[in-house]
């Protein structure tokens, strides 16, 4: 049976000032969205599973030290878990520097190239148990290269999809599909991400970057039915669950 691998989170946040110079740039959020409850939920589904011991947390927190005091994320980071929380500082300034920034780390990090590397964006809801479906698919020996949580609503509606078509996989307890691209949100093998790190340090939009690795490099992209995690955009919430009760 394969080994249970460890899964080392790198979460990107940053301090959120609410004004016009936010770089939370008025995106349509529904009515129960904070940055707050996204990751305290994050904590709790983590807190809550029996694999809580095989997770590593890194918070990139793009700002200056005392932002960081002052924000949310200080009290919960300074609390002591059954699994090692380390925060990096740093004053990225943009998305796409504080994503290089997580990028070197998870890179550089002394882990084993089987062990699996989860990049979170700081506007994702999770549900209880999405470790236990990650970890099951892990141990089956179906084959993924990438894995996201989000179950894409766009996939369903947009006219560019209205042609695509999915292999369907299933575990023990969970529906996957083949997908074509996926969010800034996602997770790999470490091994997979020195494979084509080249390609990720490029600055380029994520959905053009998976369309690269998917149609052109081979890889495969696993997203769950239902979701087992949405983006928490109006709209395109991951669909048939009731994410505001959650």
């Amino acid at each position: 049976m394969t080994a249970l691998p460890n899964l080392h989170i790198y979460y990107r946040h940053v301090h959120i000032k609410h004004d016009g110079r936010s770089r939370d740039p008025g995106k349509a959020r529904p009515a129960w969205f904070s940055h707050e409850s996204c990751y305290r939920n994050l904590l709790q589904t983590i807190d809550t599973s029996r694999f809580s011991r095989n997770i590593s947390l890194t918070v990139i927190y793009d700002g200056s030290e005392q932002e960081f005091r002052n924000d949310f994320m200080y009290s919960y980071c300074a609390k002591q878990r059954e699994y090692p929380v380390s925060i990096k500082i740093v004053a990225a300034g943009s998305n796409a520097m504080s994503w290089q920034v997580a990028l070197d780390q998870a890179r550089t990090a002394p882990i084993a190239d089987t062990d699996l590397i989860y990049f979170i964006e700081n506007d994702y809801l999770h549900l209880p148990g999405w470790l236990e479906k990650v970890f099951e698919l892990y141990v089956s020996g179906i084959r993924f290269d990438y894995l996201s949580l989000y179950d894409h609503k766009d996939k369903y509606f947009l006219p560019m999809y209205g042609e695509l078509t999915s292999r369907l996989i299933v575990t023990a307890t969970q529906h996957w599909r083949t997908a074509p691209s996926t969010c800034g949100t996602f997770m790999l093998r470490r091994s997979t991400l020195l494979e084509d790190v080249g390609l990720w340090a490029m600055e380029v939009q994520d959905h053009y970057l998976f369309t690269e690795l998917c149609q052109n490099r081979g890889r495969v992209l696993l997203t769950p039915v239902p979701g087992l995690a949405t983006h928490c955009m109006e709209g395109y919430l991951s669909p048939t669950i009731d994410w505001a009760q959650l």
